[in-house]
């Protein structure tokens, strides 16, 4: 199910999490299972075969590091993003400035997908340890 992000906002700090550090806070989004049988491709800022206008940008946490593709990931206004990370431990992520989040459970892909409708840069990032995933530049 994609969900549009109402939240604007920049590049905000892991010390300032939870507020956007430009603009009002939106509503917060929810998480489901990646789907059996999704590919392990990275992000690569573009869409994969057979997913025309879906950027996948994936995430492994593994002893609190992360591992993506690039810690840029560059999408196009109205671009739809599919966010799928995957940890070693219980964690909470955040994509700030679109104010959306998902729960980690241990072991288990959680899946965020949005339309990145607010041009900027913004950070993702874990709560709880505070490591940064990635950065999503919407131009």
């Amino acid at each position: 199910m994609l969900v549009t992000a109402v939240a604007l906002g920049t590049l905000a700090s892991a010390a300032a999490c939870g507020k956007p550090a430009d603009g009002p806070g939106g509503a917060s989004g929810g998480a489901t299972p990646a789907p059996a049988g999704s590919s392990g491709a990275p992000a690569t800022g573009t869409a994969p075969a057979g997913q025309t206008g879906v950027t996948n940008v994936e995430a492994t946490v593994t002893k609190g590091k992360v591992r993506t593709a690039s810690g840029r990931v560059k999408v196009r206004l109205g671009a739809r993003v599919r966010i799928t990370v995957t940890s070693d431990t219980a964690e909470e992520f955040h994509l700030h400035g679109y104010d959306r989040e998902m729960t980690l459970a241990p072991g288990k892909a959680a899946t965020l997908e949005l339309v990145a409708d607010k041009p900027g840069v913004f950070e993702a990032e874990l709560h709880h340890s505070g490591a940064r995933v990635f950065e999503l530049q919407v131009g």
